[in-house]
């Protein structure tokens, strides 16, 4: 009696399979590999954008304006970024700028008149909506992966079912109960259990961690728009300061 390694096991146990059994492996590897496709390159972009709200986000607190942060939007990536351009475009068509007169705005961080409540609603409707695809960008190709979660267990069972019922049918045309008959098909029965664990776990745990991440910026999102436009209520318009410093002076 010895121990056999881990790469032994596997070898055997496929081995030992029928073809409905390796084929199930085999599609549980294909499946593992486009799993693990999707995971990699979806954990790398939610990185690159948590990174990027994060960089954003600070820089947006620095300002002592919401129209400030537009000045600086070319140094900015993600998706803050876009729903930033989203408002700051807006404003820009509410208020009738041309590009001078937006940057002057920038600058000075005021506004040409004080927006009304219907033009502030329609620039976070438009911010929202920006919002919302930015959520379906990183929402997308999780769907698939989802499905590669669900169905892998159940092929393993389906496979383990098969084996099982495959070695009973031989032993019941065989005649006889022997250890040589019965061990092989069930060994190769476990395998796709096995196969599919191993296919099912790795990704259920790798999409909760996408979609906490997901969630996180989806907050950041959110957040950002609300201190936009609240900043914007807050915006003086051209003129305001001088208008009352000269009050002040004449009285």
């Amino acid at each position: 009696m010895y121990d056999l390694s881990v790469s032994q096991i596997i070898t055997t146990a496929f081995k030992t399979s029928d073809i409905v059994g390796q084929s199930i492996v085999v599609l549980l590897v294909i499946v593992s590999v486009f799993s693990w496709s999707i995971l990699g390159n979806k954990l790398l972009t939610i990185w690159q954008m948590h990174k990027s709200c994060d960089a954003f986000l600070k820089r947006f607190d620095s300002m002592h304006s919401p129209l400030a942060t537009g000045l600086f939007l070319h140094e900015l990536t993600g998706p803050l970024k876009n729903i930033c351009q989203i408002g700051i475009k807006e404003v820009q068509e509410i208020c009738e700028l041309d590009d001078k007169k937006l940057e002057q705005t920038l600058r000075t961080a005021q506004l040409p008149r004080k927006l009304t409540q219907a033009e502030l609603d329609k620039i976070r409707s438009f911010m929202n909506r920006e919002v919302n695809q930015q959520s379906l960008m990183m929402d997308e190709g999780l769907g698939c992966l989802s499905v590669a979660v669900t169905v892998s267990p159940f092929l393993g069972l389906f496979g383990t079912v098969w084996g099982v019922m495959s070695t009973f049918s031989n032993i019941a045309s065989s005649g006889r109960i022997e250890i040589n008959l019965i061990a092989p098909g069930i060994s190769g029965a476990l395998l796709t259990t096995v196969a599919g664990l191993c296919v099912a776990i790795p990704a259920v745990i790798a999409n909760i961690l996408i979609n906490s991440h997901i969630n996180g910026i989806n907050m950041k999102m959110d957040i950002f728009v609300d201190n936009f436009v609240t900043g914007l209520t807050l915006e003086e318009p051209y003129g305001q300061n001088n208008a009352e410093t000269s009050n002040a002076v004449q009285r």
